[in-house]
C-alpha cells in the first residue's frame, strides 16, 4: 500500500493484519518469465491470494515460504 499523505510516498508492508489469507493455488508461469518468491527471491511455485481492504492481493511463493507464510 502507498500512502499518498504527501509527496514522499511510503511503502507499507502488506505482512501485516491489514491482509488476511484467503487461498493458496500451485503457481503455472503462462508468460515464460520467471516469477520469483516475494520473501526470499527464490522461483515461485505457489500463488497466495490475500484480501485487504476490498481489494484482492495475489503474491508469489517458493514451497518453503509458501509453508511458513500459511501458517
Amino acid at each position: 500500500m502507498i500512502s499518498e499523505n504527501n509527496s514522499n510516498p511510503t511503502v507499507m508492508s502488506l505482512h501485516s493484519p491489514y491482509k488476511k489469507f484467503s487461498s493458496i493455488r500451485a503457481f503455472v508461469d503462462v508468460s515464460g518469465k520467471t516469477k520469483y518468491c516475494v520473501s526470499c527471491s527464490n522461483t515461485a511455485t505457489q500463488e497466495a491470494i490475500f484480501t485487504a481492504d476490498g481489494a484482492s492481493i495475489i503474491e508469489k511463493y517458493c514451497d518453503s515460504c509458501a509453508k511458513k507464510e500459511m501458517k
